[in-house]
């Protein structure tokens, strides 16, 4: 790949992840903000593409229509400046994955990650029209999370992967040292995917305040507990706070 191309790529790599950051970040705001649900329908809102009904008549249609959500406008802006950042990522994540086809005879050329984020971005959407339709049906609402997050982390491995190729950056450890480090690390990224996996479970089954005082739960150190109910994976529909 010549050098113009690489740095295209770079460059683009970049906005990227600083894209889908922004993007996590704006999820996670609308789900804290009780806005997922500002949207009851997918990929518009309200059957909007680009603005919200602010007429007296246009409202009235809309809570016509979908009487069990009436017009928000607060929230309902949440979601949809969210979808739009979605939007604009995907977008973003389709010239990477055309450039690395394109570029797929140079040895140097990334093809099989950004074809990978191409189709996880593409499942991220399913999810995310998922999470209105099926009305914030907790595994959808997890499965979300999880696959931002892995949109986040694989960007940061296609950036370092770019990244081998700069003179500055620093080469891998060789020989036991090497290994050892990267056994420790692969055992942090367990203990951190399962406390992510944790952490979005309890949220989305607003389980967060289940436990009023810390580092106690209700005053005991081992509460009463039902795993079994805790653990379900599919639970009914339209729960929302």
């Amino acid at each position: 790949m010549s050098g113009r191309r690489r740095a295209v790529f770079h460059r683009l790599t970049w906005i990227a992840l600083a894209l889908t950051f922004v993007v996590v970040m704006l999820g996670a705001y609308v789900r804290l903000s009780d806005a997922g649900l500002g949207c009851p329908d997918w990929p518009g809102c309200y059957g909007r593409l680009l603005n919200l009904p602010d007429q007296a008549q246009q409202i009235a249609e809309a809570n016509a229509a979908y009487p069990h959500r009436p017009v928000e406008p607060a929230k309902a802006w949440k979601e949809m400046v969210h979808r739009y950042g979605a939007g604009m990522l995907g977008l973003l994540v389709l010239v990477l994955a055309a450039l690395a086809w394109r570029n797929r005879r140079d040895p140097s050329q990334p093809v099989a990650l950004p074809l990978a984020l191409l189709g996880l971005i593409g499942f991220q959407s399913l999810l995310g029209m998922w999470t209105v339709t099926w009305q914030l049906k907790p595994i959808v609402v997890m499965g979300h999370l999880l696959g931002g997050l892995t949109t986040l982390g694989l960007l940061a491995w296609l950036v370092l992967r770019q990244g081998r190729r700069d003179p500055l950056t620093l080469s891998p450890l060789a020989g036991g040292e090497g290994t050892e480090l990267r056994r420790y690390a692969l055992l942090g990224l367990a203990l951190l995917v399962v406390q992510i996996i944790l952490g979005g479970w309890t949220s989305a089954n607003y389980a967060a305040l289940a436990c009023p005082d810390f580092p106690t739960c209700q005053t005991y150190w081992w509460p009463p507990m039902d795993f079994r109910e805790a653990f379900t994976p599919w639970r009914g529909l339209g729960v929302s706070y």
